[in-house]
């Protein structure tokens, strides 16, 4: 079903267990991914207000670019870069990359009592790329599929970052989750804005990391709303492309699947209301945990020989797959 809200064409994709909303005129975002029988909705909404595009005006240029000027919360296509602001063969391209604030096309492919399949596509405008994804929800299927095609329009070789930056909230998110990832390296870095943690800037192995008192923290549990944490994570040398966050309580869960040959790291961003000033002034309760190719940013990675590249003409295709566990 297509709708508008605040001037975005927005989508809902259901079946009998889920319910999910895509934001096509800003980046497909899914901004709500519901489990009808809980009533409960996994993704985090940000504190910052969603204007309509056309009718706001940024009061001062962003210094990393517009992405979190324009961040509703949920999951966004982060491509083609990951990170800060960054330079790339003379485009400036902002944080997060291009295609999160790019109006999406779409074509319906099926429309049946079995499943619902629709294709989503775009053109980049800084650099030479088309991207499309077909998400597809079938009868009572407790999760969503989604094929993904980059393709190098360019008469060149080009290198990019690709991710996905799923961020999860209340009521969904609470001290009673945990996080099943099967085996990681872990590495601390510094959170957003002027930030509390409890975690050294140290490196670990999943889920244990030395704490700022000397103890080991397992990252595994998720924080309390009130902890007064706010970190970011990267973990690499992953042993499997699955995670999943589990409510003990509600005894429900989220799980995503992602191909680890194109996705060789997990960002893991937590905030239990710890990151203070711009841009979250103390207010945030979330994690996101994202699969990317690469660590931030573009520029960086092709330093450390860490982004994905493609040859004139050249394509790559992933699939992903991501939706409610019960136990």
């Amino acid at each position: 079903m297509e709708f508008v809200w605040k001037g975005y064409r927005c989508l809902y994709l259901e079946n009998e267990i889920l319910r999910i909303e895509i934001l096509v005129d800003k980046g497909t975002d899914i901004v709500e991914f519901l489990y009808k029988e809980l009533d409960i909705d996994f993704m985090w909404r940000s504190p910052i207000p969603v204007y309509p595009q056309s009718k706001m005006i940024q009061t001062a240029p962003a210094k990393l670019g517009s992405f979190i000027d324009y961040y509703p919360g949920g999951w966004q296509e982060i491509f083609p870069n990951g990170g800060s602001l960054c330079e790339y063969k003379g485009a400036i391209i902002g944080l997060h990359g291009e295609v999160a604030l790019l109006p999406w096309e779409y074509q319906v492919i099926e429309d049946s009592k079995e499943k619902v399949s629709i294709k989503f596509y775009v053109y980049t405008y800084r650099t030479p790329f088309y991207l499309e994804k077909i998400i597809t929800v079938k009868s009572g299927v407790p999760y969503i599929e989604i094929e993904e095609e980059v393709f190098n329009l360019a008469g060149e070789e080009v290198d990019f970052i690709w991710g996905h930056h799923p961020a999860f909230g209340q009521p969904f998110l609470s001290k009673d989750c945990i996080i099943n990832i099967k085996s990681a390296k872990i590495k601390v870095v510094g959170g957003d804005g002027k930030s509390l943690t409890n975690l050294k800037q140290v490196e670990g192995k999943w889920p244990y990391v030395e704490g700022i008192d000397g103890k080991l923290v397992d990252i595994s549990r998720v924080p309390d709303k009130d902890d007064n944490v706010s970190d970011v994570i990267f973990l690499s040398e992953i042993e499997e492309g699955y995670y999943e966050i589990i409510n003990e309580k509600l005894k429900i869960g989220f799980f995503m699947e992602f191909p680890k040959e194109v996705f060789k790291y997990i960002w893991f961003w937590r905030i239990a209301k710890g990151s203070y000033n711009y841009p979250w002034w103390g207010r945030n309760y979330n994690i996101a945990l994202e699969p990317f190719s690469s660590l931030p940013n573009l520029s960086e990675a092709i330093k450390r020989n860490d982004q994905l590249k493609l040859k004139e003409k050249g394509s790559l295709k992933i699939k992903l797959k991501a939706g409610i566990k019960k136990i």
